[in-house]
């Protein structure tokens, strides 16, 4: 019993083991998440059975690639972005949170419901992987993204899901 795993990027399958007991009854579990003010979603996670400790993703043996309980992490993710992360703010943070949750919400509530967003999702898709990379190899460029990207596009993100949420309701 348990989760075998297949990394997508390096195509190594391998059982998930709980970091916690070493126990290989893990399972994965969907629940509604409600995110403040905006429609509850489903996010998929990794659930010991033995201790309850519960995983956002696992790690590959292999590659050290993060591997999400279930692509997408956010169900409701388009074709176009399934299996595209954010990037930037993933090699700031280190792990998937709250505010790459928003972000990714914020990718598929708005921007991929415009011309423009879609524009934008297209070149981000295409160049920040190399941004990512760099970033993620100092830790002084990490704390300035984190600072001067991350937490202004998470914080512009709420704002506007707001004014869409009120408008909406006008």
């Amino acid at each position: 019993m348990g989760v075998g795993v297949s990394c997508p990027n390096c195509s190594n399958n391998f059982p998930f083991c709980c970091n916690n007991c070493n126990s290989y009854n893990v399972v994965v579990h969907e629940a509604p998440k409600f995110i403040h003010y905006f429609q509850p979603r489903t996010v998929y996670y990794f659930q010991c059975q033995k201790c309850m400790y519960e995983y956002d993703y696992a790690i590959c043996p292999s590659c050290s690639n993060k591997i999400m309980a279930q692509f997408p992490f956010v169900s409701g993710d388009t074709e176009a972005a399934r299996n595209k992360g954010c990037f930037i703010a993933t090699a700031c943070l280190e792990k998937n949170n709250h505010i790459i949750r928003q972000l990714y919400i914020f990718r598929d509530e708005l921007l991929e419901k415009n011309y423009f967003g879609r524009l934008f999702i297209k070149y981000y898709y295409k160049h920040s992987p190399k941004l990512a990379f760099c970033i993620s190899q100092k830790k002084l460029l990490k704390t300035f993204s984190k600072y001067l990207i991350v937490y202004p596009a998470y914080y512009t993100s709420l704002a506007l899901m707001k004014i869409m949420s009120i408008s909406k309701k006008n």
